[in-house]
């Protein structure tokens, strides 16, 4: 499988959009890796995960053609990763050249109940399907299991397994600590990647619906105890946030000693 990261910032994206910190002021300044949009990744080139509000400038920074994805999965109902009403330029009043397929289009069920109400579905090649936690769909060459990541109290969220030809990545952004059911879920499992969510930088803070640098270093620990990961299994950040006080080489600092890699805008992953 190839993964590629569409966007690797938090909701307010990095530089964040209203915001003159040092951190947004030398992230402007620098540009580059430390440039982040609301996170996003494309995997084989036709399994979308999120429709972030930046997904128009994904397409035209990665010369994405948007009409090649077969299959969209959602995590979770936050406008950073939920811009569904996007969606409607799919229809025929928008495009010279309208689908011959639909859009295979997944999520919890409140994002599906969500799309329902408010778009003009029949107007749109869109085909609907709610996802269950634990279990595994099967999406053309690839597989996908939901699990539960710890997140919002008030709405369902997701992390995702995609698997295909016996190869396995864990797309685990907008979680903090797995709860014990999930990590008991995790111990059957042998994960070729993860990419991993880390949002609050050094500082744990007890906020407990994101990740810090000191636990993300303890989830792959946990990982390779429980054998859901091995040494060789890549090992990725995404989902960052000027809130933590680091740019990309701050990150790199601290996690690149455990051989975890820091993810940026663009970044392509083997597995």
């Amino acid at each position: 499988m190839r993964i590629q990261l569409l966007g690797t910032g938090s909701a307010e994206g990095l530089p964040a959009l209203f915001c003159k910190c040092e951190i947004c002021r030398e992230a402007r300044r620098l540009a580059g890796k430390n440039h982040r949009t609301r996170a996003s990744a494309l995997i084989d080139g036709a399994l979308k995960i999120d429709l972030p509000p930046d997904t128009l400038h994904h397409s035209h920074t990665h010369g994405l053609d948007l009409t090649e994805v077969q299959h969209l999965i959602f995590t979770h109902t936050h406008d950073d990763h939920f811009a569904f009403k996007e969606l409607q330029y799919m229809s025929w009043m928008f495009v010279t050249e309208e689908w011959n397929r639909k859009l295979n289009v997944y999520g919890p069920p409140d994002a599906i109940q969500k799309i329902q109400a408010e778009l003009e579905l029949d107007e749109l090649p869109l085909e609907l399907r709610a996802l269950k936690p634990w279990e595994t769909v099967r999406l053309g060459d690839w597989s996908v299991t939901p699990i539960l990541a710890q997140h919002a109290t008030d709405r369902l969220c997701f992390n995702h397994i995609v698997e295909r030809e016996g190869r396995s990545l864990l797309y685990g952004t907008d979680t903090g600590w797995y709860t014990e059911e999930t990590w008991a879920f995790l111990a059957g499992w042998k994960l070729n990647a993860l990419v991993i969510e880390c949002a609050k930088g050094l500082d744990e803070n007890g906020y407990k619906a994101h990740l810090s640098i000191p636990e993300v270093i303890r989830m792959k620990a946990k990982m390779l105890e429980i054998g859901a990961l091995t040494t060789d299994s890549a090992v990725v950040t995404t989902h960052h946030s000027h809130l933590s006080g680091l740019l990309h080489e701050g990150y790199e600092a601290h996690l690149n000693l455990h051989r975890i890699q820091v993810g940026y805008d663009g970044m392509e992953i083997e597995v």
